[in-house]
């Protein structure tokens, strides 16, 4: 008979696995109609458990590997990934999860031995992990905060976000990552009562940010369609149009509908176009529970074509994700440099045709959740020097609810993790410090037009 927490514990490699080996996403693989079979074997409890074990172990790799460097003596073969994964896997249980040490151990020995292609390897894991059970206290000596966030920031990603930011604003988008973030609704009125009905904070606009316990289906005002779950940063958008009450709006790439829901629960009249089925299907579910209504199209923007043009058209475009590492800590292990470099190329080319749907004197907004400025500003630039029927529509901080920090110099939208270090919301009463996880934000960009009156 299998030992219990063993098949968890070999789900997670495999997930493990599938993400660094396979670059493939997390929430694909957590599917649970299309993820690994191991995966999908296992009770929601193990399930929870398998999860938890792998985003650790992505979110704290760079400190896991650090900690494998101190106690082999030699580095595994490359080959030997079911090795790696296992130790990487036992080594976020008895670094950072509340797992006896044992238990990790144990496991990891026992699922290496059980498999013919790793069973030589079962003495060698064996014996490193119980050295770093116990040396745990002493691996990371006296390295600081800054430090240990680096570490966690894959090579490539950090090059980057550097070469944009400086190493000042590195670190403290490291710092960020490293948090377990909590969840941000966008309420369709009264933030304050739904703030404080969930416990929450109301951050700016119609977002409130809740910590909260239970599943969020359980929630008070999700039956009602009072609220949905949406980044703060990821509501900017919409609110960048101003008062939508009337206008054609159309929103492309919409899917899961947050922006969608926004502007229908503003008074436009929406068309959402999506080119994934499945996604379309969830849209329309998650318009259903909130009552609100839209034109829901699956088609490819870039093929599709329209019978007439709108006032307002939103590109929320498929990027690199890097502005969601909080969230999804998977995204900066599975993508790279040459995946920013052709989304950029695809962003512009969606820019140009999403142009093609505004009315003259209409408005066109570009927005992603990529911290890359190839994914952002550059793509602005481009579009600016080769189209002269976009102007720019230059983005105020009143209209940002005066947070200055996330304007640019080229007048568009520049959100990062390191944003919202605030104490108390400035309209509570309250004066006591926000508890640190209440902090951050996704990393999000967003551009705004005006199409020319000349036709």
């Amino acid at each position: 008979m299998s030992k219990p927490g063993l098949a968890t514990r070999i789900a997670a490699a495999i997930l493990l696995t599938r993400v660094i080996d396979d670059h493939r996403s997390l929430d694909g693989l957590l599917d649970t109609r299309h993820g690994p079979s191991q995966y999908r074997a296992l009770s929601d409890a193990d399930k929870s458990l398998a999860r938890a074990i792998v985003t650790v172990s992505l979110r704290r790799r760079g400190e896991i590997e650090l900690a494998l460097n101190k106690v082999l003596d030699r580095k595994p073969p490359k080959n030997a990934r079911q090795l790696i994964h296992t130790l990487h896997v036992a080594a976020a249980q008895i670094l950072f999860l509340d797992v006896p040490d044992s238990a990790a151990v144990d496991l990891a020995v026992t699922a290496l031995r059980n498999d013919k292609r790793s069973t030589r390897f079962a003495g060698l894991a064996n014996a490193v992990l119980r050295r770093m059970s116990r040396e745990k206290s002493e691996i990371f000596g006296d390295k600081s905060h800054n430090d240990i966030a680096l570490l966690n920031m894959s090579p490539w990603l950090a090059k980057r976000v550097r070469k944009d930011y400086g190493r000042e604003r590195m670190a403290a988008i490291a710092s960020q990552h490293m948090l377990e973030p909590v969840i941000d609704l966008t309420v369709r009125s009264d933030p304050q009562k739904w703030a404080q009905e969930l416990g929450g904070l109301h951050l700016f606009g119609n977002s409130v940010r809740v910590q909260r316990e239970g599943k969020i289906e359980s929630w008070p005002g999700f039956d009602e369609g009072a609220w949905w779950v949406q980044d703060a940063a990821a509501s900017l958008p919409v609110h960048l149009f101003g008062d939508v009450s009337g206008k054609a709006a159309l929103d492309l790439c919409s899917a899961p509908g947050g922006k969608t829901a926004q502007l229908a629960a503003g008074g436009a009249t929406v068309t959402a176009l999506e080119a994934s089925q499945p996604r379309l299907e969830r849209l329309n579910s998650n318009l259903q529970r909130l009552q609100l209504s839209a034109t829901c199209i699956h088609a490819d923007l870039m093929e599709w074509q329209p019978d007439h043009l709108f006032d307002l058209v939103l590109l929320d475009a498929p990027c690199s994700s890097t502005g969601t590492i909080r969230r999804h800590p998977d995204v900066q292990w599975n993508k790279s440099p040459d995946a920013i470099e052709a989304l950029a190329i695809l962003q512009r080319e969606m820019v140009e045709r999403a142009a093609l749907f505004v009315k003259p004197g209409g408005m066109l907004i570009f927005s992603n959740c990529s911290l890359d400025r190839a994914e952002g500003e550059n793509v602005v630039a481009e579009v600016l020097a080769t189209h002269t029927e976009l102007q720019p529509l230059p983005i105020d901080p009143a209209e940002c609810f005066g947070m200055s920090e996330f304007i640019n110099r080229q007048g568009t939208v520049r959100t990062l993790p390191s944003h919202l270090q605030f104490s108390a919301a400035e309209d509570t009463e309250s004066t006591e410090l926000v508890d640190q996880s209440m902090t951050g934000l996704d990393g999000f960009f967003c551009a705004r037009f005006i199409r020319s009156m000349q036709t």
